[in-house]
């Protein structure tokens, strides 16, 4: 799967945002990737990219949205769509009529977190798109009351998962994370957040950031009768922006990137990017002293952490 990074705009400014010093650092926030890049860039990787995840900034507000949706549609490319939803619809959005091989990831927070006019938006938004959207929500606030997730779920009738990630550093800092010292706690915060859901037939899956070390054996077979589906590998899409630079996610993205067409595949992308990533913070997995001799690891079946905390200062 690849992300295309569709501009720089954004106005909802998440306290966690992966994106969050770069947008603020960006010179030239018009800035967007075009649609004859896109159209280049599939061309190019014909037929490769099994899905498209199309993120920012927000995609509410790139002027060609609906135009890469139909262009993806059209190749028979499945879409996957982030956002906030809080800016108003695209027209063309409006008027679609057709979902096909369409979703919405929604990035959601607490009612207080909104502005009136941002909340209208985001219930028309799931007055149209209810049946297509998956709330997302990320754990940076080990005190944060989920509730509000399980009432928007039963209120708009959205789909009954949520993707869960945990919010990890950026190159340098700029926002705000859980330190690897508190991962036991937000592994026990995750469980009553699972408890919570599945009391409402809600389950959550995991996403970015997750270590196997964060539970015992008992704690992961009870997620696993949860229904949580579990992952602790760094499955992280690459992601593509203006220019067609290419970079392996943007907790990294200030490691250096490269060019998307400097590659003949899309497995050839990727092996640029992590010689990309290596030369700057090495290229061994695990974040923690103990994860090399770690059985999960050995096992093939942990990753060890995100490498953003290799890149904290």
């Amino acid at each position: 799967m690849a992300n295309l990074y569709l501009t720089h705009r954004c106005n909802r400014g998440c306290p966690f945002c992966f994106a969050r010093k770069v947008l603020a650092q960006r010179k030239d926030r018009e800035e967007i990737l075009t649609i004859e890049e896109i159209t280049k860039l599939l061309d190019h990787y014909h037929n490769q990219f099994q899905a498209i995840g199309l993120l920012g900034g927000e995609p509410f507000l790139y002027p060609h949205l609906a135009e890469v949706i139909k262009m993806l549609q059209e190749r028979r490319i499945p879409c996957k769509i982030f956002t906030s939803a809080t800016n108003p619809m695209p027209k063309e959005l409006e008027e679609l009529d057709s979902f096909m091989g369409l979703n919405f990831v929604v990035n959601v927070g607490e009612r207080d977190t909104y502005k009136e006019e941002q909340f209208r938006n985001l219930e028309h938004f799931f007055d149209k798109f209810h049946e297509i959207s998956t709330l997302s929500f990320t754990i940076f606030d080990l005190n944060a009351d989920p509730t509000f997730l399980f009432d928007m779920i039963d209120k708009y009738g959205l789909a009954r998962g949520i993707r869960t990630g945990i919010a990890l550093p950026i190159y340098q800092g700029g926002n705000k994370y859980i330190e690897l010292d508190e991962y036991k706690k937000a592994g026990e915060y995750f469980i009553k957040c699972v408890d919570q859901a599945a009391a409402r037939q809600i389950t959550m899956h995991m996403d970015c950031g997750f270590q196997a070390c964060m539970f015992d054996d008992a704690q992961r077979g009870h997620l696993l009768r949860q229904g949580t589906q579990m992952g602790f590998m760094c499955g992280a899409a690459i992601d593509i922006g203006p220019g067609l630079q290419a970079w392996n996610c943007f907790p990294l993205f200030q490691l250096g990137y490269v060019n998307a067409m400097d590659a003949d595949n899309e497995e050839d992308l990727t092996k640029l990017l992590q010689a990309q990533v290596a030369k700057e913070i090495g290229s061994s997995c695990g974040v923690r002293p103990e994860c090399p001799t770690c059985e999960f690891m050995l096992h093939g079946q942990c990753e060890g952490g995100c490498r953003s905390f290799k890149s904290v200062k």
